[in-house]
């Protein structure tokens, strides 16, 4: 993937003053960087635009003052209602020294398991922590389920293949045993058996009343 770049400014407004600036199509950011923090403003179609492509995991370069940072996303604030974007931050980091990141587990492919013998799909964990240089992050973990040929196969986490300079971030005994997606058998359907009611077990008020009042 091509270097992602975006030019941003600085940004002097805070508090509820911001509102203005999103109502010019500006979006209030931040910078925690190397060697001090930053309020900046981006165009926030740019920013949307770029989002789509980098995700949390590519690196992007973002203009200041004449001056470049090397960032990764690391949080996106959006309305609870509209679900409009209204702040990012961003985490500077160095090219030249390993990060942490979790990186979306992305199945590929058909498991047979499910799709001939009509097993449940059972995905377990969405996402892994993995550590690398910020250039060799991939946007996901493709994890190939076409071997999961029948009902109690499974893949754990040991089981993947990681991309080269890429590592787990526990590599833990236990930790590796967890199950990363497995078929499972579909749930037996149980059916309400009918109960059949006898005539003389059916209460008749009305008959019942009438012989207690000839009695008396």
């Amino acid at each position: 993937m091509k270097d992602i770049v975006i030019k941003a400014e600085k940004r002097d407004i805070k508090g509820k003053e911001v509102e203005s600036l999103r109502k010019e199509g500006l979006l209030p950011s931040s910078i925690f960087g190397i060697k001090g923090n930053f309020d900046i403003t981006l165009n926030k179609k740019n920013f949307l635009a770029i989002y789509n492509k980098a995700k949390y995991t590519t690196v992007i370069e973002i203009e200041l003052g004449g001056k470049k940072h090397n960032v990764l996303i690391s949080e996106i604030q959006v309305h609870p209602v509209t679900n409009d974007v209204l702040h990012v931050s961003f985490h500077e980091i160095s090219l030249e020294k390993t990060v942490k990141a979790e990186v979306p587990v992305k199945l590929i492919g058909e498991a047979p398991g499910v799709k001939t013998y009509g097993g449940v799909l059972i995905h377990s964990i969405q996402e892994l922590e993995i550590e690398s240089l910020p250039g060799n992050i991939p946007q996901s973990i493709d994890i190939d389920i076409s071997v999961l040929k029948e009902i109690g196969d499974t893949l754990l986490v040991k089981d993947i293949t990681l991309p080269k300079g890429v590592v787990l971030v526990s590599d833990e005994e236990e930790d590796l045993e967890v199950s990363l997606v497995s078929v499972a058998a579909p749930a037996e359907e149980v059916e309400e058996e009918e109960t059949e009611i006898s005539p003389d077990d059916v209460e008749i008020i009305n008959e019942k009343k009438e012989t207690e009042e000839t009695e008396a």
